[in-house]
């Protein structure tokens, strides 16, 4: 079966193809928008620095949805999803999830844009959105359908078991933590979030996602100061296998530079989810009336998620070593910490696995919101509950289970929802000069 995954992956859901789709659409959206994410004072005094609105009963203010949006993408794509793909595409791919995440701002862009123009207001006051809604506008009802479908399974798979599975596994590691007790927490933990809405969600992510943040980033400084002498060494490494042409296992010239912008790119959308169109559901509930700002602060998401944290945990990766330590790629950044932070590293598998954890419970909650909302555009709202307490149960099974083949199933439902969402945003970009920086 791995083998079968694989090759759809590989040849078909993650080959060429693909990734001329990835590259052309945010090239050209990149162009429509004028390259709007390299002005990023334009993008802070846009969002930070402008005056945002405050959450509502049935809304979140704009930092809500940005704060939320972190909580959903910042964990083991940042952590150990990186490792995998240093493990699988060299140095090199950290390069290409910069370039996909820059491309992704203004994917993100877009893709918010039209949520914010398409979303709809419910009787008790509340926004509802998501690219289903503006797929089904431009390509047809049932591309809309299929894309939400693929978003319930990701969102049990990907959104879910994997990121349980790698809080179980990191407080294993760290504390000694059974999986079946980590599962039984995850359990009840998530299980709080999902059934406590969007708006509870918001409001806690936007008190813990901040400091839990700073605390990763100033974890992944001190590893790259102590070793800041290997720094030039890491940075050459990422530009010259980013630019690897030489032929990988009897393959063609230029096979080892496709392979990292294949794992680039993978890990890149894994981490980020630009192209997606999953950040468009949380968007949409924004108190926020002005489809531009919120658009801007779905991009600064993918700024922060992987110019930012997933650079800097490559970084920590490469400056000690790590990748070449012997270790699994999903533990590279646990190597990391153990060698960069000198006699602290004893308690580096205890910081990243409190780190780890509290990340994987916000994301795997978040992914519950994006799930039960295609749910009821879907089946309706009476099936939300139900889809609940399925998505619940799932933590003591990520917990617990073996997961080899979760991780490849979900990268295929990552292609398949990003496919149709990305061919509309052509479509619609082609048809019509849609995406201007005002309202």
């Amino acid at each position: 079966m791995s083998v079968v995954i694989n090759f759809i992956n590989e040849k078909l859901i993650w080959g060429i193809p693909a990734l001329v789709l990835f590259l052309g659409t945010g090239i050209f959206l990149s162009v429509k928008l004028k390259f709007f994410q390299f002005n990023l004072p334009y993008i802070i005094k846009m969002t930070f620095l402008s005056k945002n609105k405050t959450s509502g009963t049935q809304t979140l203010s704009p930092f809500q949805t940005l704060t939320a949006a972190l909580a959903v993408t910042l964990g083991t794509g940042n952590i150990v999803a990186l490792g995998t793909a240093i493990a699988f595409g060299g140095a090199g791919a950290v390069f290409w999830m910069v370039v996909s995440a820059f491309l992704g701002m203004a994917t993100a862009y877009a893709e918010n844009y039209l949520g914010m123009k398409f979303r709809r207001r419910k009787a008790d006051g509340s926004r509802y959105g998501g690219a289903f809604f503006y797929i089904s506008s431009i390509l047809g009802k049932n591309w809309g359908k299929f894309f939400a479908l693929c978003c319930i399974l990701a969102s049990l798979g990907m959104g879910n078991m994997t990121q349980i599975n790698a809080l179980a596994t990191s407080l294993e590691r760290g504390f000694g933590v059974p999986l079946w007790t980590s599962g039984i927490m995850a359990m009840t933990l998530v299980g709080l979030l999902v059934f406590g809405g969007a708006v509870m969600f918001g409001q806690v992510t936007e008190k813990v996602i901040p400091i839990l943040s700073v605390f990763y980033i100033f974890g992944c400084l001190a590893v790259i100061i102590i070793n800041f002498s290997e720094l030039p060494g890491a940075l050459l490494r990422i530009i010259s296998q980013a630019f690897d042409l030489r032929a990988v296992g009897g393959g063609f010239l230029g096979t080892a530079m496709i392979k990292g912008m294949s794992w680039g790119f993978r890990r890149g959308i894994f981490s980020n989810e630009a192209g997606l169109g999953t950040s468009v559901i949380i968007n949409s509930m924004s108190s926020e009336e002005s489809a531009v700002k919120q658009s801007l602060w779905a991009s600064l998401a993918v700024f922060i998620d992987t110019v930012i944290i997933c650079v800097l945990t490559a970084l920590a990766i490469l400056v000690t070593g790590a990748d070449k330590s012997g270790a699994e790629g999903a533990m590279f950044a646990s190597e990391a910490f153990g060698r960069g932070l000198g006699i602290f590293g004893n308690y580096a598998d205890m910081f990243l696995s409190a780190c780890i954890a509290l990340f994987a419970v916000a994301t795997a909650s978040g992914w519950s919101f994006f799930g039960s909302i295609c749910v009821e555009y879907l089946f309706g709202k009476k099936f939300i509950k139900p889809f609940a307490v399925i998505f619940t149960l799932c933590c003591f099974i990520g917990a617990t289970a073996k997961l080899e083949l979760v991780w490849g199933i979900a990268d295929i439902f990552n292609g398949l929802m990003a496919m149709p969402n990305l061919i509309a945003l052509m479509i619609f970009g082609i048809r019509r000069d849609f995406i201007k920086m005002r309202d």
